[in-house]
């Protein structure tokens, strides 16, 4: 029966060796994953960081092009401001151009009335001095 007890003793104590070996394996997977873990973190916080960088250069691309947005405009009012006015001139020359030429309508119809009338008159006056 010693024998027996010695037996399971020996049987025991090299099972709780198994188990402890086994422990120790799964502390040294534990302290990899731990490893991988602290790793991951950092590639995380680095990552983190990269977002936060890029963040701020969108926020400097976009406050950027707001301003170049507002210079556009500010010269596409001055350029709309010049067509405005080189059209309002344009629209004024040919106002002058419309007067100029009904003028000269006027005019000519004043000519031809008046060389109208000195023709009548030249050949009343002719009449009167051949009769």
């Amino acid at each position: 029966m010693e024998k027996k007890i010695l037996e399971l003793l020996i049987g025991l104590d090299s099972e709780v060796k198994g188990l402890k070996s086994e422990i120790g394996g799964i502390k040294s997977e534990i302290g990899g994953i731990k490893s991988e873990t602290g790793g991951i973190k950092s590639e995380i916080g680095s990552i983190k960081s990269e977002i936060s960088g890029i963040k701020s250069e969108i926020c400097s691309l976009k406050s950027e092009m707001v301003g170049m947005k507002s210079k556009m405009d500010e010269r596409f009012n001055s350029v709309d401001e010049r067509f405005d006015a080189v059209d309002a001139k344009l629209d004024g020359m040919g106002n002058q151009f419309e007067l100029t030429n009904e003028s000269r309508i006027n005019e000519v119809d004043f000519l031809d009335n008046k060389v109208n009338r000195l023709e009548k008159e030249i050949f009343i006056m002719k009449s009167k001095s051949n009769s």
